[in-house]
């Protein structure tokens, strides 16, 4: 079997798939993470400069209307004198955002007042290439304003960390997304084999292996009732291919002989002039063998419909009392014809649930067989009764019996009961074949009781209508 090539594997789609969305949620959680790293760490400078500013704010006094530090010489001797690791820049100017003061740690340089920012906002800014930040408060003197304190914490080691930190996430998130995709793609490989098996399995099914099943996996998922319904399936189509195979076996075997007949009988009769009877008898024979094959037909179409006659079959009340006068009017030329006595032993009606189309053709096969094994002159009992949840129809012949060998191969297909001993009752085999698929469809029961030569009683039990 060719196979045309896969653009894109089932379990690479799945691995896909799968690492789109978690790709997704782990984004998200970097995006957090980084998120409340960075707001914590400037939360904790913001702290810490508001601190420093509330520290030298109060270490602030004014005279003659400028701001300076009131302690100076106590201020210098803190950690100002020196370059810390993470240093405090203090400046004072005045209204005009001149330098009246500054920390000695700033020497050359100094912080700038940036007018347009609010008071106690932190804001970023540069001091010597490096990035700070920086927070003032206007000095009030009198409900006057009379100049700023500035106070800035470089904040280089901070934006380092997280620029550290951003770099480890951008190099993380394709790694993650990468060794994901691998792992999920080798798990669904796992997850597939056993359809893959089912594949495999699948492929070897064909016309002369219909008997292959797929083996059914122990743990009853969803992969249990797939491979559990395909079985199903193949048992269902092999029996559809055994129906068709034994309906072409049993139609060529049962048409053949009837057609020769005719084919010989046509070619005997051109062979030479015949007179008007001759021509007449002849076409008349091969009239009824041309009836016998359309009755066949009939029947061997009706036999091959019982698989999906079951969801059309259409229960309701049927009264087998109605049914079974249908029947005799029917056969009722050939009881004549045989000089038959028929005693029809009932007392009313007798409402069953069953289908009724099928009903008619099982008493029909039941008491044609009746009339066709019973020589004439002879009785036959037509007996209906109802017993407990049953009812029973029982059709009781004197005719010729059924071989008490032959009882159980009686329902089969195509089977007739000694053909030779009686080669004037003509017959296909297929009656009481029908019958007794159509008993199994309706739940009735279906029994045979014969004696050879003394005569044959069939019996059918159906379920009474509640």
């Amino acid at each position: 079997m060719n196979r045309a090539p896969m653009k894109s594997s089932y379990r690479n789609r799945i691995a896909l798939n799968f690492t789109l969305g978690t790709g997704l949620l782990v984004a998200l959680i970097f995006l957090l993470i980084y998120y409340i790293v960075s707001a914590t760490v400037f939360n904790r400078l913001e702290k810490d400069l508001g601190y420093e500013l509330d520290k030298h704010f109060y270490e602030v006094g004014v005279r003659q209307g400028q701001p300076y530090f009131a302690d100076k010489a106590e201020w210098l001797e803190r950690e100002h004198s020196e370059l810390e690791i993470n240093p405090v820049f203090v400046v004072l100017t005045n209204l005009s955002g001149n330098v009246i003061d500054k920390s000695p740690n700033l020497k050359n340089d100094s912080l700038k007042l940036h007018f347009s920012s609010a008071d106690q906002a932190v804001f970023k800014t540069t001091l010597r290439g490096l990035t700070i930040a920086q927070v003032q408060l206007t000095i009030q003197a009198n409900n006057r304003p009379a100049g700023y304190i500035v106070v800035a914490m470089p904040i280089d080691e901070s934006e380092g960390v997280l620029f550290n930190l951003k770099v480890v996430l951008l190099i993380a998130f394709p790694a993650v997304l990468a060794i994901l995709f691998v792992f999920t793609r080798y798990i669904a490989g796992r997850s597939i084999q056993p359809v893959l098996t089912v594949i495999e399995t699948a492929s070897k099914i064909s016309n002369d292996n219909m008997e292959s099943r797929i083996p059914v996996p122990a743990v009853r998922d969803e992969l249990h009732l797939l491979v559990t319904t395909l079985n199903e399936l193949m048992t269902r189509v092999e029996h559809a291919i055994e129906r068709e195979k034994r309906f072409t076996a049993d139609a060529s075997h049962e048409l053949r002989t009837p057609l020769a007949v005719i084919k010989g009988t046509l070619e005997v009769l051109i062979r030479k002039p015949r007179s008007a009877d001759e021509y007449v008898e002849k076409i008349s024979y091969c009239i009824t063998e041309m009836d016998r094959i359309n009755h066949l037909v009939d029947q061997l179409l009706l036999l091959t419909r019982f698989e999906s006659q079951q969801e059309a079959m259409d229960m309701r009340a049927v009264d087998l009392s109605e049914l079974t006068g249908n029947v005799l009017a029917r056969h009722q030329q050939q009881i004549v014809e045989k000089n038959l006595s028929v005693d029809l032993e009932t007392d009313g009606s007798h409402f069953v649930y069953s289908d009724p189309y099928m009903t008619d053709i099982m008493l029909d096969n039941i008491i044609s067989n009746a009339v066709k094994y019973s020589p004439g002159p002879a009785g036959m009992t037509i007996r209906i009764e109802t017993s407990g949840e049953k009812t029973c129809y029982t059709v009781s012949d004197q005719g010729i019996g059924i071989d008490p060998d032959d009882i159980s191969r009686i329902r089969d297909a195509f089977y007739r009961s000694a053909p030779l001993s009686h080669p004037e009752v003509k017959g296909s085999g297929l009656g009481l074949s029908i019958v007794s698929r159509m008993c199994e469809m309706l739940g009735v029961d279906f029994n045979i009781h014969s004696q050879l030569g003394k005569g044959t009683r069939v019996t059918l039990s159906f379920p009474i209508l509640r």
